[in-house]
């Protein structure tokens, strides 16, 4: 036990995800520009060079990725950042931070011809902006390396990146690397040298080298990725900084950004107290206490790369300056309605545990090696309690075990223990392939059947050899609440039909005319297992959400946008909100977005990284047509009885060289699967669906489908910059209806049928 507990940074990917990344290195090689089946050219950016840009400067960026034509502009998530388009071909853009931005990280899209784009990172600081060139490939050609700067550099594959530092006797170097933070597949090593070659240091699980110089004389620092990967989205940023860094937070998670005050601990903090112990890399840590309303503060991502699942905390971004240079980021949680208890640090036996009250939360650390922390928690009789533990979620390369027993205590003081129960890892995954929100914590729902306690052990199974003080948690036991959470993001093809095993970079582009499916996955809380209902706010003119329901018990629905022939040009963001009757209150929240930081080949091989993103872009042009369009005639629904069929009228539009017959497959009603093909010719412009619906055995009730199909022609591009142009790509994509009502009523009785 620490005697101040230690806490997790998450200024950093997890050391087991860095290793995730070493998976699939053939794959990684396939750059994202590659389109799979089921869509039609999108603008996606891959990667951008530089990736940051100083203070009160400007620097000319350059995009990377794929169907990036008529460029018109980059959108930053702050309003400070102004961009000038320099080069539209070679799409390059003249950005300028003004002087009052803060330091940070902040997300930007590229808008062209074929839409607003997924969003990338950009880094913005007070340190002085230099570029790696392409000769510093050896120590003797090591590029030079300033005091309180920082270099934009991309990996070559099989080779490294040098640079060099004037050091002087008694300097302390603080060097970091930032890769994933900022959507790099790079997993950097970084090493710190002397002029013969021989290592000084290596940099920690955070990027960071925290080195003093023993005399006068030049350091060489080597950068390359871990498998000696390379390429245009394989960069990174090395900061040599004379400003402080934090290893971690104390408490990671606070009851109020207002009111709450945390103990940093790290390197180089103004006016800041000796710790009395070590991190992992042996250099002595420092201890400050600060109000967090006093920080600087931004929202996410915010360059901290936390997990998926840290979904379900509410929280934000901090940094520590000082003077005018910027700590590096960090991640401190919110929850508002469970008072916070400090870890005493003598709980470690049984008959020593630590009473905690209820509902509250305990905030620890997995420290020293082998740690286990005991503790005990009242409970009332018939209550029903939820008791959570957060550290992987926190970003922690942790793997949280409990175990625990309630204990009936009598009015005489008897004691009636039921059985020990274990915990480990959350398998349950609602978010799919996309966002899988799976992690190493725990959530256990009980119900008291007596007064008398709850006595928890808590430990790390990681934590057996290796004295790591930033390992920390968070122990919450609270009265249910039921409640539930919201993420949304946009599918090329919805994951009944998808049989592939890419994963796209995602986007919300919407042609005229076109169908476009997203994903809204909800994310249950306490006992809360009904209907929610999801609708969209701030649509533009003439685009449309069909009525879409993630229904009772279950945790993902896919509902529908369509731009109509109406529909107005479009660049912004909009609310996917849901709404749900929980007792007797309506609960209203608005969905996180989410996006694919990488395009994955094979799923099944390869990890899908994907983040939060700041707002629900969506972009619609009116220049551009859907060439296939399918609808129904009519709104519905659609009517037949059980015994019967049900017969609905289709039209079917073609605009440019769309001109194969097409087959029409019904999608979303379970019973129908199997249902045949309904074939279109190439010159039909009306066709009937005939859907029998006693074969099928279609039960009662109102049901919503779509129609899809996979097309192939020639896509003809729209006006790029205003100019009209015949460029031309072949393409094969799946185009859908929106979605069609039907109602299958049930059949009459003998009486009925006689009155």
């Amino acid at each position: 036990m620490l005697n101040c507990p230690a806490w997790p940074s998450v200024s950093h990917r997890m050391k087991l995800i860095r290793l995730f990344r070493r998976w699939g290195v053939v794959l990684l090689f396939c750059i994202a520009t590659a389109q799979a089946l089921g869509q039609l050219p999108t603008a996606r950016i891959t990667a951008l060079f530089p990736m940051g840009c100083q203070i009160g400067a400007e620097t000319e960026v350059q995009v990377q990725g794929g169907d990036l034509e008529g460029a018109t502009e980059l959108r930053f998530s702050h309003p400070g950042i102004s961009v000038q388009v320099t080069n539209a071909a070679e799409r390059k853009f003249k950005v300028r931070v003004a002087a009052d931005v803060p330091s940070g990280v902040y997300e930007v899209r590229f808008a062209g011809a074929l839409g607003l784009s997924n969003s990338r990172l950009f880094a913005v600081s007070s340190l002085a902006e230099t570029r790696s060139p392409s000769s510093n490939s050896t120590l003797k050609t090591a590029a030079a390396l300033g005091a309180d700067s920082v270099v934009n550099g991309v990996a070559v594959a099989r080779q490294t990146s040098w640079f060099r530092i004037e050091a002087k006797k008694g300097q302390r170097l603080l060097l970091r690397v930032s890769a994933a933070a900022i959507d790099s597949r790079m997993n950097p090593v970084m090493l710190l040298r002397n002029g013969v070659g021989e290592r000084l240091a290596r940099a920690n699980s955070d990027g960071l080298i925290d080195y003093t110089a023993p005399a006068d004389g030049d350091c060489f620092v080597q950068i390359h990725d871990a498998t000696f990967s390379g390429g245009t989205e394989y960069f990174f940023r090395l900061e040599n900084s004379s400003g402080p860094h934090v290893d971690f937070v104390s408490p990671p998670v606070v009851s109020s950004f207002s009111k709450s005050e945390v103990t940093l601990f790290g390197r180089n903090l103004p006016g800041a107290k000796p710790a009395g112990f070590k991190a992992t890399d042996g250099q002595a840590l420092e201890r400050l206490t600060v109000k967090l309303s006093e920080l600087s503060r931004a929202a996410l991502p915010g360059g901290v790369a936390l997990p998926p699942s840290a979904v379900v905390l509410d929280g934000a971004v901090f940094r520590l300056a000082k003077g005018r240079v910027a700590s590096n980021p960090f991640f401190v949680g919110l929850r508002p309605d469970n008072p916070l208890t400090m870890e005493q640090g003598d709980n470690d036996t049984a008959n020593r545990a630590q009473v905690i009250a209820v509902p509250g939360m305990i905030a620890g650390s997995f420290f020293p090696a082998r740690d286990v922390d005991f503790f005990k928690l009242p409970v009332k009789k018939d209550e029903v309690y939820w008791l959570d533990v957060f550290s992987q979620r926190l970003g922690n390369m942790t793997n949280p075990y409990v175990t625990a027993q309630l204990v009936g205590v009598a009015k005489d003081g008897k004691e009636s223990p039921e059985p020990l129960k274990e915990f480990y890892e959350m398998k349950n995954n609602p978010g799919g392939r996309e966002f899988n929100v799976a992690n190493r914590d725990m959530s256990w729902r009980f119900q008291a059947k007596s007064d008398g306690y709850c006595r928890v052990m808590l430990r790390d199974l990681f934590n057996q050899a290796t004295d790591d003080p930033s390992r920390g948690y968070v122990m919450a036991l609270r009265r249910e609440r039921p409640g539930y959470r919201l993420v949304a993001y946009p599918q090329t093809v919805p994951s009944a039909l998808d049989k592939s095993k890419i994963i796209e970079l995602m986007v919300t582009h919407l042609r005229k005319g076109m169908t476009l499916p997203v994903q809204i996955i909800a994310l249950r809380e306490g006992s809360f297992n009904g209907p929610i209902t999801i609708a969209a706010e701030g649509l533009p003119k003439g685009v449309e959400l069909h009525p879409c329901q993630i229904e009772a018990g279950k945790t993902k629905a896919t509902s529908f946008l369509t731009a109509s022939e109406s529909a107005d040009s479009f660049i912004g963001d909009v609310r996917f909100v849901g709404k749900a009757t929980i007792g007797d209150r309506e609960v209203k929240r608005v969905a996180h977005s989410v996006v694919t930081i990488h395009r994955v080949g094979d799923h099944e091989k390869e990890p899908v990284f994907s983040r939060l993103a700041k707002g629900n872009a969506v972009s619609v042009n009116t220049e551009d047509i859907e060439p296939i369009q399918v609808s129904a005639v009519g709104d519905g629904p659609f009517m037949g009885l059980a015994n019967g069929k049900v017969k609905i009228p289709l039209k079917v539009k073609r605009t440019g060289e769309y001109n194969e017959k097409i087959n029409l497959k019904v999608y979303g009603i379970s019973q129908l699967e199997k249902l045949k093909s309904l074939e279109v010719a190439k010159d039909q412009k009306d066709v009937s669906l005939e859907i029998d619906l006693a074969k099928f055995k279609v039960p009662p009730g109102r049901h919503t489908f779509h129609l899809a199909t996979t097309v192939k022609g020639k896509y003809q591009f729209p006006p790029l910059n205003g100019k009209k142009t015949d460029k031309k790509k072949d393409v094969t994509f799946q185009t859908f209806s929106p979605p069609i009502l039907m109602e299958v009523k049930p059949v009459p009785n003998p009486a009925e049928r006689k009155k």
